[in-house]
C-alpha cells in the first residue's frame, strides 16, 4: 500500500451509481470507484445508499466520496455523518448521478440532534501504540490515529508515515538520532540561523546529539562565537523542532560543557 495518498488519482468530476442483478456500482467517471477500504475497512463488501441501505455499506460509500474531494482526515472523521445526511438522504433512486460540487453542500458533514447516526469506527489516537503498530500495514484511519497520539513528538515535514517508522525505531532502540551527524542543511532548513551562525554549529558540534544538548540545555548559548542574544533566543524557540527530531526530550543526551544545566529538564 502506497505511503502516500494522492487525491488526484481517485478524483472525479461526477459520481454514478446503479442497482443491478450483480450488486450496487458506483462509477468515478468512466472508471469503477475504489471502495477505500485503505483509508478504513467498513464494508468490504462493497457500497449501498438509500433509506434503507446498511449503515456499513453506506459508510463505505461515503469514505469513497468523501476522501478525493476533502481529503482523508475529514473522511475518517466524518464519513457517518455523511453517510447519514447525503448518501441515505439525498441518493434514494436505483440510479443516480451526482457532481463532485455537490458533496460540498451545506451540512452534509454536522450532526443533527434529531437524526440517528452510525457508530464512526475508526480507531482513536487511545486505541493504537507506536511500539506495537505494523507501520507497513496501517490504514490511513490508523495512520491518523497515531499522528494524533503522538503528535507533539512526531516529526511533522515529508511522509507521515516514514515520520512514524523512524519514530518506532527509535522508541525500539533501533535508532539514536543523538549518534546522527550534524548537517549544514538540517540548520539551514529548521533553525532559520545567519550564515555565520549555521557555520559556526556545524564546526562546533559534530552529532545532533551535542547540538540538541547545548541548545536545550546549555545555560549559556551566546558565549558561542556568531552566536548573539537574538541567535540564542531563535536557537531557544526550537525547541519543539528538536524534541521532535529526536522522538521525545528524554531522547536528548543533556549538555556535557561543565555548564550548569537549566533547571527543570529531565535527564536521559
Amino acid at each position: 500500500m502506497s505511503t502516500n495518498y494522492r487525491r488526484s488519482t481517485h478524483r472525479a468530476r461526477r459520481y454514478r451509481g446503479e442497482r443491478t442483478v450483480g450488486g450496487c456500482l458506483v462509477y468515478a467517471g468512466d472508471d469503477i470507484l475504489d471502495k477505500h477500504l485503505f483509508v478504513h475497512p467498513v464494508s468490504p463488501g462493497g457500497f449501498d445508499w438509500g433509506p434503507d441501505a446498511d449503515d456499513d455499506r453506506a459508510c463505505q460509500l461515503a469514505i469513497a466520496l468523501l476522501a478525493p474531494k476533502f481529503g482523508l482526515e475529514v473522511a475518517v472523521d466524518d464519513y457517518h455523518l455523511f453517510a447519514t445526511n447525503f448518501v441515505k438522504r439525498e441518493l434514494t433512486g436505483d440510479t443516480w448521478t451526482v457532481r463532485s460540487q455537490d458533496l460540498k453542500a451545506d451540512g452534509l458533514r454536522t450532526k443533527f440532534a434529531h437524526r440517528e447516526y452510525p457508530e464512526n469506527t475508526a480507531p482513536s489516537p487511545s486505541d493504537v501504540d507506536i511500539e506495537t503498530a505494523d507501520i507497513d500495514g496501517l490504514t490511513y484511519a490508523e495512520e491518523i490515529a497515531l499522528a494524533r497520539r503522538y503528535d507533539d513528538i512526531l516529526w511533522k515535514k515529508g511522509n507521515r508515515r516514514g515520520n512514524l517508522r523512524r519514530l518506532q525505531k527509535i522508541h525500539a532502540g533501533a535508532l539514536d538520532p543523538a549518534d546522527e551527524p550534524v548537517s549544514k542543511q538540517w540548520i539551514a532548513t529548521h533553525l532559520g540561523l545567519t550564515a555565520a551562525a549555521k557555520r559556526a554549529l556545524a564546526e562546533k558540534f559534530k552529532t545532533m546529539g551535542e547540538l540538541a544538548g547545548w541548545v536545550l540545555y546549555a545555560t549559556t548559548l551566546s558565549d558561542l562565537e556568531h552566536i548573539g542574544e537574538t541567535t540564542a533566543e531563535r536557537l531557544r524557540s526550537r525547541r519543539d523542532v528538536f524534541i521532535r527530531w529526536f522522538g521525545g526530550e528524554e531522547y536528548i543526551p543533556r549538555c556535557d560543557d561543565d555548564q550548569q544545566t537549566l533547571s527543570g529538564q529531565p535527564g536521559r
